[in-house]
């Protein structure tokens, strides 16, 4: 990934790694590695749409003020 984590590549990685655990020719340890890299992605997943969220509930507030005046 570049500098600026990418949601939705973190997505498609993600469908990547749970396609490859549901595999039934995957070994212990592939699975484990797997396991790790996706339990990072979707901690970095949460991360970013939190900061999603707070960005709208601030926009929100701009509009939502804007429009009592």
């Amino acid at each position: 990934m570049s500098d600026k984590f990418q949601l939705e590549e973190a997505f498609r990685q993600l469908e990547e790694i749970i396609e490859q655990l549901e595999s039934d020719e995957i070994q212990l340890k592939e699975s484990i590695e797997l396991y790790g890299q996706g339990a990072k992605l979707i901690a970095q997943c949460k991360e970013e749409l939190s900061g999603i969220e707070k960005e709208m509930i601030i926009i929100g507030e701009e509009l939502q003020g804007q429009a009592n005046e």
